[in-house]
Parts: structure tokens; sequence; C-alpha cells
């Protein structure tokens, strides 16, 4: 069975269609939690609106109302109240195909050798086009992890289903980094993850006005910054040199 999370935060305008996706999985043994941040909009109302729906399907539906902090803390009290071993992130303005949790839960019991599952991604841009995100180009699985993430963060949050015991042995997303604190959480957990890349498209990231994606990416090279630098000692200077130069010309 899964945890599947979800954080929100004024996300009003755009929360029914994640929710929805979920609704509709084919796979029905998971739980959600909805870890709110502090929101001032209506966007506790339609939580509310789908913990009925949720509950009519027998799922378990918990809403966390906490206050505003960021996403690494609204993901980690909802890690901390999951009951399953398995956790799936999906962050509020993302969608997931209807066959997304059967898939992964079809590769977890045919694989017992991994502990974290991802997938390719469709992309919808603000212009509305669709581009695809190939994540297992960037992967060889018979190299270290760790190093390959240090080169190229190809980890997106609302492809993850990953065990839960191996973030807390990390420590759990950095609560004081409003953004990138998931590149930092997978940095952490590195050669411990023994990563499967599924080749389908179970699910679409969505570019928006105000969402991190759509920001200027000046305001994430600080986080970025301090979080290469934790781990250039495990990296070659080469390697590390090669990360300054994609992060302050943009070129990921």
């Amino acid at each position: 069975m899964f945890s599947v999370i979800c954080p929100t935060y004024n996300s009003s305008s755009f929360v029914v269609k994640t929710l929805d996706s979920v609704l509709n999985q084919q796979f029905l043994n998971y739980e959600i939690i909805l870890s709110d941040d502090g929101s001032t909009d209506d966007t506790l109302k339609i939580l509310e609106k789908y913990s009925s729906l949720f509950k009519e399907k027998k799922i378990k539906c918990t809403i966390l109302k906490n206050e505003h902090h960021g996403p690494g803390f609204a993901r980690n009290r909802g890690l901390e109240i999951s009951n399953f071993d398995w956790i799936s992130f999906i962050d509020s303005d993302d969608l997931w195909t209807e066959d997304k949790l059967s898939k992964v839960s079809k590769c977890i019991i045919e694989n017992k050798k991994f502990n974290c599952i991802l997938h390719r991604q469709l992309h919808k841009n603000l212009k509305g086009k669709y581009n695809k995100l190939r994540f297992d180009k960037y992967y060889n699985p018979k190299k270290p992890t760790h190093r390959q993430i240090f080169k190229s963060n190809f980890f997106s949050t609302s492809t993850v289903t990953i065990r839960k015991e191996i973030i807390f042995n990390a420590g759990l997303f950095n609560e004081e980094y409003q953004n990138a604190q998931d590149y930092d959480l997978w940095l952490k957990i590195g050669d411990n993850l023994n990563i499967e890349i599924l080749k389908e498209y179970l699910g679409t990231y969505v570019s928006r006005e105000g969402n991190i994606s759509s920001r200027s990416y000046l305001s994430r090279i600080p986080n970025v910054f301090k979080i290469i630098n934790k781990n250039k000692k495990k990296v070659s200077f080469i390697l590390y040199i090669y990360r300054l130069i994609i992060i302050f010309f943009d070129l990921e």
C-alpha cells in the first residue's frame, strides 16, 4: 500500500484537477495525506469536499492544517503521520494518469531490489505546450547514484515513489529551504538509492504563473548553491566546477 502525500498552498484554482487524478486511480490500496501549508484562499474547503469523495471509495484521507512554513515542512508533517512503507509524492498542480499507482505497484512486486521508482513525465509549459521529460536518459544504474544526481537532478517530485525508511534515515526534507529541498534530500540519500525508472509517461508536470518552476531562476540559485557546496567533497573538482557553470548560466 502507498501513502500519497500532497502539499497544498493557495491551490484552489488548480488543485481540483490534481485531486481528481488521484481519486481516479485504478489501484485503490492507498491513503492520501493532504498537508496544507497555511492557505488563505478556498483550498481547505476543496480539500474537505474531496476528503468525503475519497472516503466514499474507502480510501483514508487525512487533512493537515499547518502554519505557513513551506513545502518541505508540509511534506515532513505528512511523512510523520503516514501509515505505509511506500511514499508517493504529488504536488498540488501536477497530474497522474489513471494507471500510475498500478504500474508502480507492479514494478515493486516484480523487482524487490528497488527502493525508489520513478517514471517519465510530460511537461505542460506556460504556453500550454507539452514536452516529454525522459529522466531515464540521465541515469545509468551501473554508475554511482549520488554523482549522477549531483550532475543533473533527474528527479521530479511528482514521479517519485520511495521507501519511507530511507527518507527518515536521511533526515527528511530540509525545512529551511523554500525551494530545492527535494534536490537536497535526493543527494542526502545518494548511493543508498536503488532506482528503477519506468519508461512510461505516467504524469504531467504543470508550469503555471506563481509556482516554483515559473519563478525567476535567480530566486533558486542561493539554495542550489548551498546544496552543491554541502556535497562538493563527495565529487571531483571538475564535476563541481561543471555544476557551478550549469547553475549560473541556467543551462538545465
